[in-house]
């Protein structure tokens, strides 16, 4: 049996990874405090699963404009 290993997740999935809404996911990219990779001609945002790992064990680095992302 093959196990599939999910390397990149939606907006919408890293919202709820980080228990933030998708605004303020949207709003980190633009920041580029979050890293991504646009698929397609229509922006169609993928976030590395290991960003997110990341910015959960380091939170503080998710600020924008001296607040922390994280509600």
């Amino acid at each position: 049996m093959e196990t599939s290993v999910v390397l990149t997740v939606t907006p919408h999935e890293a919202a709820a990874r980080l228990g933030i809404g998708r605004g303020t996911v949207y709003r980190l990219l633009k920041a580029g405090l979050l890293p991504a990779v646009k698929v397609g001609r229509r922006p169609h945002y993928r976030i590395p699963v290991r960003a997110i790992e990341e910015a959960l064990a380091e939170p503080e680095r998710l600020s924008i404009g001296g607040e922390e992302a994280k509600q």
